[in-house]
């Protein structure tokens, strides 16, 4: 289902709303409310490109108090979090961190968390990165590594367990 199918039945959730842009505000100057709908956070979206994620249309809805559709959408997922929504608002609003809040609360809400997103944070919490290193094939059909390019060696943790115990605290506060 939609996110408009969702709105179209939804009840605005003023405290939960406050309540976000509570935490926004110490992360960001600015709150949802200044958003004036100009689109250019969309118009650099990398998830916009491919699956259709309008990170204007987010924050139009936070606006409106419409929390509880967004959590229960899976489009909170598709983000990337490239932060060019960021780079591009002229208001100095995130809609990737409304992203991140909104994913927070759909988590601490006991909502199941998608597969895909599940593997990569796997990925992170074990290896430190989201994927190793890729070998690539050329068109000559040879394979060349990170060293046969010249670029330099991916850093890892130190010390995964360090890394983990770190990174869990993180999410916990943010929770």
């Amino acid at each position: 289902m939609s996110i408009t199918d969702l709105t179209s039945m939804g009840e605005p959730q003023v405290e939960l709303k406050k309540e976000i842009n509570d935490r926004l505000s110490k992360l960001q100057d600015e709150v949802s409310d200044y958003c004036y709908q100009c689109a250019k956070c969309t118009s650099g979206c990398e998830a916009h490109k491919l699956l259709e994620l309008e990170p204007h249309k987010i924050v139009a809805l936070l606006k409106q108090g419409l929390i509880d559709e967004m959590v229960n959408s899976d489009i909170i997922w598709t983000c990337m979090s490239c932060f060019k929504c960021r780079e591009r608002c002229p208001q100095k609003i995130a809609p990737v961190e409304i992203l991140f809040a909104l994913k927070n609360l759909a988590v601490a809400g006991g909502k199941q968390v998608p597969g895909k997103y599940t593997s990569v944070l796997q990925s992170v919490l074990s290896i430190g990165l989201i994927q190793d290193a890729q070998s690539v094939t050329t068109k000559d059909m040879k394979t060349k590594t990170r060293d046969d390019l010249g670029l330099p060696p991916l850093s890892k943790p130190d010390d995964p367990a360090k890394f983990q115990a770190g990174l869990m605290k993180i999410a916990v506060e943010k929770v």
